[in-house]
């Protein structure tokens, strides 16, 4: 499939997020000096003296050199996510990116889904098992398309939970989503649900009690629920699914936090 091509919104949220958790993080990389392995720390929030001219060394074998190569993996993890995503906005505007107004607020958050909220949830609650279920990476689905769904989420950057449980008081029913999806960068979850179009009767039932459950509790498609609707179940598309997930992630920016008189953010 084609590369994925972010929302301006989105793409300037993810640019921002790593940007301040860079600053917030010990920098360095790797070197190593007659045969020995060495961390060199350039930066550190907590160590004012350490900069790039005088790096701290230590080898990655002692106690401290072992925390501080996981520290900066995890550096050059995000810092390699970062410029990635900044050539790109380059590549596409010309122009710097804005700064991002965190933390990112909502209008309106009828069912406090957040960070802490994704955190809580538990997942694999549903208790239908299928004759023939699929197996991945991510774990057993009882669809093809829940794994690809999984496959997407994970090519996105998406972390979610498979089958948490929610209660609709309107349809007096514990159901199981799909997923729950979690866009952490602003602080914000929703549910996810794979429909397919059906010409059972039974399916068509449920599918549209589901909807409207949701819908009478202030869950808003495309806020608090995203619909995936699949009009040919044999044949998924993922470009609709990254269009449709990607779309309500922009939804949940607001304008406001996107600040555009800023000069330039490269690290």
């Amino acid at each position: 499939m084609n590369r994925i091509v972010l929302p301006m919104k989105v793409h300037a949220v993810k640019l921002e997020y790593r940007r301040q958790l860079l600053l917030s993080i010990p920098n360095g990389y790797f070197k190593s000096i007659k045969g020995r392995h060495y961390v060199l720390i350039t930066y550190d929030p907590d160590m004012p003296n350490i900069s790039k001219s005088h790096p701290r060394r230590l080898i990655v074998t002692t106690k401290l050199g072992r925390i501080y190569s996981e520290k900066i993996r995890e550096y050059l993890k995000i810092k390699a996510e970062y410029d990635s995503l900044f050539i790109e906005w380059k590549s596409r505007y010309q122009s710097n990116p804005p700064y991002v107004r965190f933390p990112v607020k909502q209008f309106y958050d009828p069912h406090q889904m957040n960070n802490e909220f994704f955190r809580r949830q538990i997942a694999h609650t549903g208790k239908y098992v299928p004759d023939n279920p699929t197996m991945s990476e991510h774990g057993i689905f009882k669809s093809k398309n829940e794994q690809m769904s999984a496959d997407l989420l994970t090519r996105l950057d998406i972390p979610f939970k498979y089958e948490t449980s929610v209660y609709l008081q309107e349809i007096d029913e514990t159901i199981n989503p799909d997923y729950l999806v979690n866009f952490y960068e602003i602080d914000r979850c929703a549910y996810l649900e794979i429909l397919g179009l059906s010409d059972k009767l039974n399916y068509s039932v449920t599918t549209a009690t589901k909807i409207y459950g949701f819908s009478k509790q202030q869950y808003r498609p495309g806020r608090e629920i995203i619909y995936i609707f699949l009009y040919d179940k044999y044949n998924f598309d993922e470009e609709y699914f990254i269009v449709q997930v990607l779309s309500a992630y922009d939804s949940m920016i607001p304008d406001s936090a996107l600040v555009w008189d800023a000069g330039s953010q490269a690290i």
